[in-house]
């Protein structure tokens, strides 16, 4: 696995091993998740394998909107979700290696969240 790869939580940090400069980034955050919906369970929830260090950098993780900060709880699920598509999204694009596969990743990711949440993340809770 790795960088760009999608999955649940739990999976992508079984297969990651030590050293490998990466790390699986919930989208949406952890910490939003847990706040909106009493069955969230970290493991499972949907990440996708991200840098997290990088000389001089931070890593790309590290510069995500949503990384060490308390989320807004007054945005819907939905909102999140693609502001912090576009956040990770302009990062790729900032640094130079936005392509085809992060694009398909990040598509992926949306599409396995709706799956997961389809009732958290329905155009019908835009406010909950």
């Amino acid at each position: 696995m790795g960088e760009g790869s999608v999955g649940t939580y739990g999976d992508l940090l079984k297969a990651g091993r030590r050293g490998d400069n990466l790390t699986p980034h919930h989208i949406p955050s952890n910490a939003f998740m847990k706040a909106k919906v009493t069955s969230y369970t970290t493991n499972k929830r949907i990440a996708m394998m991200m840098e997290h260090l990088s000389p001089g950098k931070g890593g790309r993780h590290r510069q995500t909107n949503s990384y060490g900060k308390s989320p807004n709880l007054k945005l819907s699920p939905r909102e999140v979700l693609a502001k912090e598509i576009q956040d990770v999204r302009s990062i790729y694009l900032r640094q130079g290696l936005y392509n085809k596969d992060i694009r398909y990743s990040l598509q992926t990711l949306i599409r396995m969240n709706k799956l997961q949440w389809k009732d958290i993340f329905d155009k019908e809770n835009i406010k909950s």
